[in-house]
């Protein structure tokens, strides 16, 4: 194909727009939309190679993949390499084991099923994931396995056949992203089916306008052209502007930067304002960088909020944003460049290097996968011992989940919610270890007990419950008094488990040493504030366990006085969580006399 500086000026405005949404520069609350700015283009000039070397009978898949591989990889595992030293100075136990996952899982093309299955790209801790932007690789490396096969399929058939199965395709992608945006958003996001349509945009421009040179342009005039251009190049700079990035975005909204990429791809040819704008060399100069610079720019802003105790303030991440540009531009001058080349970098040289390298990273990411995140680095043997700080104390109380409560001689214990509700059992079972309970847990209530479909067993449990503990991780609805008056009434104990949250960012925990970690605080999320004053406004104080009563100026201790974590991951307990908050919110509570009723004498 031939080369077209303004299309890396496109580039140039995609990357620059997710750099600066990522660092969280006024003004661009959209910025994400250049990642589908990336995907019509890369879904444009894929294509374009394919046909252009399938017309000249110069086409191979074999080839065709590896210049995928030489494009992508090298800069890849630089990246990788560099980051797992700082991951393992500076992340805790759970988050370094999160990492370890994603360095296997970006090697293998796969980051973005890994961030689906295991998080959601909204989530507050997402920022701390210095691989989390790798998802669009994933996506694109899919396409790129799959879409070539079928494209050759096609085009067998005719440029018109392939035009049309791509349409049709697209159009598929679309109903199957809008369906998702409703139903389950992270797969909207994340997903190869529905992202696929924007690559697919690219690619039938492609079929569209290939063989025809600047052939579109001349379609409509000059002042036509151009004017198509601009108010393509005017739909991004808007979306990047006004499209709210906090939340998941439906395809009728991502179709404006989409179809203003495809504008600008067809219609900014020499001559035209967009073009103009887009071809300066600044603006081409970054978009060459532009692979590099989304590389480096998540890691640097990840590690920033990793490090810090605080958000880091917008000068930072300004400051973080040009040392990207400037490690962007060494990882193309020393990496991209010549590993692109087989002329520069052989096969003899490359497959063992790349390959070597591959297997390394691989490994240790399975390495601190399998090892927990190397919770030795930060914890003693004995703290180690029996689990008690790992992120699955918390699924203890899923083992109780009989069908019915059994011992008559025992207060019997219906915890009902999702983690949070066994979180609340659990500092029940650490502060009163000698009460006589049975408890069964009950996953899968995060609403009203009425509610449709009804949870196997949930009456006959609710009928024998003598005590009730409820807590989940979402705002109440008003239906918790309903449920709390319901229970009131049929003669049986509830209380409700209050918000709880330890701050955005434990990671600075492991910079401090064994005397400087006790009795650490984080500050308490305005958003958890506000879940727990709804929660206090629903339900009565005698009925509720209100863990936030520890926070004192808004902070939330987030280690006990021997420097031991009280949460694995920010929001659950840890063993020593449990007893910390159980020991000094639950005697406050209603609680403490119904404990003491079932607790034998010594």
């Amino acid at each position: 194909m031939t080369y077209r500086p303004e299309i890396d000026g496109l580039r140039a405005v995609a990357v620059v727009s997710v750099i600066l949404f990522h660092a969280g520069v006024a003004g661009f609350s959209g910025g994400l939309v250049g990642v589908d700015v990336f995907l019509v283009i890369s879904g444009y000039l894929i294509t374009g190679i394919i046909v252009g070397q399938r017309s000249r009978g110069a086409f191979s898949l074999r080839s065709f993949w590896m210049r995928r591989i030489r494009r992508i990889l090298p800069a890849t595992l630089v990246v990788l390499v560099v980051c797992t030293p700082f991951a393992l100075l500076w992340m805790m136990p759970d988050e370094l084991e999160g990492f370890g996952q994603s360095l296997v899982s970006t090697i293998l093309s796969g980051n973005n099923l890994l961030l689906y299955v295991s998080s959601g790209y909204f989530d507050t801790a997402s920022e701390f994931k210095p691989l989390m932007h790798t998802w669009s690789l994933g996506v694109e490396e899919q396409f790129y396995l799959v879409f070539p096969l079928l494209l050759l399929v096609l085009l067998a058939r005719g440029r018109r056949t392939a035009l049309l199965g791509v349409a049709v395709l697209a159009v598929a992608s679309i109903a199957v992203a809008s369906w998702l945006v409703v139903v389950d958003p992270d797969a909207g996001f994340y997903l190869l089916p529905s992202r696929a349509w924007e690559l697919l945009v690219g690619a039938g421009l492609a079929l569209g306008m290939a063989g025809r040179g600047d052939a579109a342009p001349r379609l409509l005039g000059p002042r036509s052209a151009g004017a198509a251009a601009a108010v393509g190049l005017a739909a991004i700079v808007g979306a990047v502007v006004l499209v709210d990035g906090s939340t998941a975005v439906p395809p009728a909204v991502l179709a404006v930067p989409v179809v203003g990429t495809a504008l600008v791809i067809a219609f900014a040819h020499e001559g035209t304002l967009a073009a103009r704008v887009l071809s300066r060399p600044v603006m081409v100069g970054v978009g060459l960088i532009s692979f590099s610079a989304y590389l480096w720019h998540q890691p640097l802003f990840a590690f920033a909020r990793v490090w810090s105790p605080e958000q880091p303030p917008v000068v930072v991440f300004a400051a973080l944003s040009f040392a990207s540009l400037g490690l962007a531009w060494l990882t193309w001058r020393f990496v991209e460049t010549p590993f692109r080349s087989p002329s520069a970098v052989r096969p003899r040289v490359f497959v063992p290097v790349i390959g070597s390298t591959v297997v390394v990273v691989t490994a240790f990411g399975l390495v601190l996968n399998a090892g927990d995140g190397l919770p030795g680095r930060v914890y003693g043997p004995d703290v180690l011992a029996d689990g008690a700080i790992d992120v699955m104390y918390v699924q203890r109380l899923i083992e109780s989940d009989a069908a019915r409560f059994v011992d008559d001689d025992r207060l019997n214990v219906f915890v009902v919610g999702n983690s949070f509700s066994r979180d609340l059992g659990n500092a029940v079972l650490e502060t009163y270890p000698d009460a006589r309970l049975e408890m069964i847990h009950q996953p899968g209530v995060l609403g009203c007990f009425d509610a449709e479909p009804r949870p196997a067993h949930f009456d006959e449990r609710y009928e024998q419950a003598d005590l009730i503990l409820y807590a989940t991780d979402r705002t109440y609805e008003p239906c918790v008094r309903d449920d709390l008056d319901r229970a009131v009434a049929d003669g049986k104990d509830m209380f409700v488990g209050g918000a709880k949250n330890f701050g955005d960012n434990a990671n600075w925990i492991i910079r401090q040493g064994p005397v400087e970690r006790a009795l650490l605080t984080n500050r308490v999320p305005e958003e958890i504030v506000d879940r727990d004053r709804v929660a206090r406004e629903l339900v009565p104080a005698e009925h509720l366990v209100p863990w936030l009563d520890l926070a004192e100026g808004g902070r939330i201790p987030i280690t006990d006085e021997e420097g031991r974590v009280l949460s694995p991951d920010r929001i659950h307990f840890t063993k020593y969580g449990a007893e910390y908050f159980g020991q000094r919110v639950l005697p406050e509570t209603g609680l403490d006399a119904i404990m003491e009723s079932v607790t034998p004498e010594e």
